[in-house]
């Protein structure tokens, strides 16, 4: 009998790892549609909508002493400030806002699988749109901060032969950014559609461990993705900025 539930098992296992790299297609208004793509709109128009509420109906009630929504709203502006300024000191207050938003994009996002949707981050697609939105970013602040021939100089330090290396390096991070969270946020929903196609597991454990993948998981990657695009704006003028 034991030995038949462990066959069981490692079929079901195996079936599940057939996991589509490329996300379903679904049917709206009889047209087919990348399922990221309806996801990520669908969570877009929300997240505005949220946005236009608050503009509405609660920051043109601000007081001087905050309270309630505002005392919440002011800590997360607070705590965003802090964390772009502690990679890149004062100049961070100035990307909060950018550091903000793809924080909350990332996790909406991650957080519809709770809904029975594949989450985009587990597209490449989106994963890359992100990490060159992030690029561009990453070369406006350095190009702010250290001028024009100063951006083109980082290319030659320390030495003028780490020209190549320091192209090829500096080209590589939207794919190092893209491919770190689409291969992390991937591997989770391939090790959570493992632990739905047992059965003998389906009682507690599956949901357990969504909210871990869903919120955990979701928050540490996104984590990891932020820090690293800090890393990357500093590192565009180590070697001094004009202001």
């Amino acid at each position: 009998m034991v030995e038949h539930i462990i066959r069981g098992v490692g079929r079901m296992a195996l079936q599940s790892e057939e996991v589509a790299v490329t996300p379903p297609t679904v049917s709206l208004f009889g047209l087919k549609i990348n399922e990221t793509l309806f996801v990520t709109w669908v969570v877009m128009l929300i997240l505005v909508f949220v946005a236009v509420i608050i503009r509405i109906f609660v920051i043109t009630k601000f007081k001087t002493i905050p309270k309630g929504i505002q005392n919440i709203l002011e800590m997360f502006v607070e705590f965003c400030e802090k964390f772009t300024k502690s990679q890149l000191g004062r100049r961070g207050a100035s990307y909060a806002a950018y550091i903000f938003t793809i924080a909350v994009m990332i996790v909406s996002t991650s957080i519809i699988e709770l809904f029975g949707f594949r989450p985009p981050a587990t597209d490449i697609n989106f994963t890359i749109a992100i990490a060159l939105m992030s690029f561009v970013v990453i070369n406006a602040f350095g190009f702010y901060y250290t001028g024009f021939f100063g951006r083109l100089k980082w290319f030659v330090k320390p030495k003028a032969f780490m020209l190549p290396v320091n192209l090829v390096t500096h080209a590589v991070i939207p794919v190092s950014l893209s491919f770190r969270l689409f291969g992390n946020m991937f591997a989770g929903l391939v090790v959570m559609d493992l632990l739905y196609s047992v059965t003998y597991l389906s009682i507690g454990i599956p949901a357990f461990l969504a909210m871990y993948f869903n919120l955990f998981h979701v928050g540490i990657q996104t984590y990891i993705f932020l820090v690293l695009t800090l890393s990357f704006m500093e590192e565009t003028v180590m070697y001094g900025a004009k202001r």
